[in-house]
């Protein structure tokens, strides 16, 4: 039983991993994306690739978070083994 459960809670979170998204107003933006990570491999695909997808042509960004993905450190290596990644770029928009 504890198989099973175990596998739900897998099966919803690599569904729900895989979202992203776009917020603006008049000035500014906001996106994100997520993907979930096992042992290395991102499904559905690259967060940071999604995320810069979705910025809007003329924009200047501002900042870029990003969960780290490296194989150097402990955070790392753990969030490459089994971890949702996640990467936000906010930015202005260019004034029309």
């Amino acid at each position: 039983m504890k198989l099973n459960k175990m596998l739900f809670v897998l099966g919803v979170m690599i569904v729900c991993s895989g979202c992203s998204g776009i917020r603006t107003s008049d000035k500014a933006f906001y996106t994100h994306a997520e993907s979930f990570r096992v042992l290395g491999y991102s499904i559905p695909g690259d967060d940071q690739a999604r995320a810069r997808m979705l910025v809007p042509k003329d924009a200047q960004i501002v900042s870029v978070r990003s969960t780290p993905a490296d194989w150097t450190s402990v955070i790392g290596i753990i969030g490459n083994i089994l971890w949702i990644h996640e990467t936000e770029i906010g930015g202005t928009l260019a004034a029309q």
